[in-house]
């Protein structure tokens, strides 16, 4: 034997000892046959041995779904980069393969086969896809919006409650900038707070709820709570917001407001709310000087009405009576109901008792045209007391006392008129006098 034919032996036998050291299938083909199959390649075809791959051909370890690319011919093949497909074992298992080919350098007619059993990896990234569809099932079924930003403070993913929020269709709220989600007057706050924190300051600002405006696309504001987390990827943050439109819990809070501080039938100031405003006037009264008169009115014939018509014609008409009474005074001041009959009216800024009497008046006129209620006409009138701060007292329960008394003088001597508390001679003025005191 010559020395190059040692050499050359050596060197076949060196190489197929590298081959059973790589941990995937390595074959050798000829005319698509196997003529070397590694101990790794045996193990994952379930092989005896690899004598028992020996001149099959290749494309009988292939899954027949995929036996057209072995069509194609193994120099096309060699060509690919790699090829996903599906091998057989002997036993019938099929699992996920990846493929490549080269040809031999040193003989054209051979081919190198490299096979490695991707089973594993397929598997979790069918996991994984499952999971990111759970996912995305999940962001599109909860009511809250969810959008993630980066650290430009750009949009790069929002859920569909997020979009219908805003009023966005889908994919459009990706790429916007944050602040466009905001109204004009918070931007300049919100960009420097992120600024701030991206800087290091406000460290504790990740995973508070706020309350704010959101802006919708078509240009309405609404209330929003808003609760930011951050997420670092390597060099990079994300922030996610969670986005929650409050609007109906802030109408239920200004409902609840409101029955706590208004009549329920009338929708006047009720009595807390009356002594609130009331406290309020002295105040500026005290501070700045001027006049303040309060008014108790008491409706004459009311009875009959709820008794003879019933509780439903007695709203109506105390409804009508309450629209009436603001008829008769300005928006500063304020008309208060505190009884079932009863109401007070706190006139601010007077500077004459005359003032006070053109209201008084006002009201009586107001009154003396019958309130309709389906086929009936209802007829009231009022008894009003007036007092005046700081004539009448010098605190509110002194002065809402003295109107108090004079409107019962208004009843005692006839009804339907209103008196000062101040006249010592307590003359009534009836509502049929045109007489203004002074």
């Amino acid at each position: 034997m010559t020395a190059a034919m040692t050499g050359k032996s050596a060197s076949v036998v060196l190489d197929r000892e590298l081959l059973e050291l790589v941990s995937s299938l390595v074959c050798l083909l000829r005319d698509g046959k196997v003529l070397f199959l590694n101990n790794a390649g045996v193990r994952m075809l379930g092989l005896s041995a690899a004598a028992d791959a020996q001149d099959e051909l290749f494309e009988s370890f292939v899954v027949e779904d995929y036996r057209f690319l072995m069509e194609a011919g193994w120099e096309l093949l060699a060509e690919e980069d790699f090829l996903p497909l599906k091998l057989s074992r002997a036993d019938g298992q099929v699992f996920e393969a990846e493929l490549r080919v080269r040809q031999a350098p040193s003989a054209t007619d051979i081919f190198l086969v490299e096979a490695r059993d991707i089973s594993k990896f397929v598997k979790s990234a069918e996991a994984l896809r499952e999971r990111e569809e759970r996912l995305q099932g999940v962001l599109a079924s909860v009511a809250e919006g969810i959008v993630t930003i980066n650290d430009s403070g750009r949009i790069e993913s929002a859920n569909p409650a997020a979009e219908r929020m805003f009023g966005f269709s889908r994919g459009q709220l990706v790429g916007r900038d944050m602040t466009d989600l905001l109204p004009t007057s918070a931007r300049e706050r919100h960009v420097r707070f992120f600024d701030a924190y991206m800087a290091g300051l406000f460290p504790t600002l990740m995973g508070r709820q706020v309350e704010g405006m959101g802006l919708r696309q078509n240009g309405s504001m609404f209330p929003m709570e808003i609760s930011v987390s951050e997420l670092r990827h390597g060099r990079h943050r994300l922030f996610t917001a969670i986005l929650r439109d409050i609007s109906e819990r802030k109408e239920a809070e200004d409902r609840i407001r409101r029955l706590a501080h208004h009549d329920t039938l009338t929708g006047l100031p009720n009595r807390n709310l009356l002594n609130d405003r009331m406290n309020h006037a002295l105040a500026r009264i005290k501070r700045h000087g001027g006049h303040m008169a309060v008014l108790y009115v008491d409706l004459d014939k009311f009875k009959p009405i709820n008794d003879s018509l019933g509780h439903e014609a007695g709203d109506a008409v105390l409804r009508e009576v309450a629209n009436r009474l603001m008829s008769c005074v300005r928006s500063s001041d304020t008309v208060s109901r505190v009884g079932g009959d009863e109401f007070v009216v706190v006139v601010e800024e007077i500077t004459r008792q005359g003032e006070a009497a053109l209201v008084a008046r006002k009201i009586l006129d107001a009154l003396e045209q019958s309130i309709p209620y389906h086929e009936h006409q209802c007829q009231v009138g009022a008894s009003i007391g007036v007092a005046l701060f700081p004539h009448d007292g010098t605190t509110i329960e002194e002065v809402c006392k003295a109107a108090d008394l004079a409107m019962y003088r208004v009843k005692h001597s006839g009804r339907n008129g209103y008196c000062f508390y101040s006249d010592t001679d307590g003359e009534v003025v009836a509502a049929d006098d045109d007489r203004l005191l002074e």
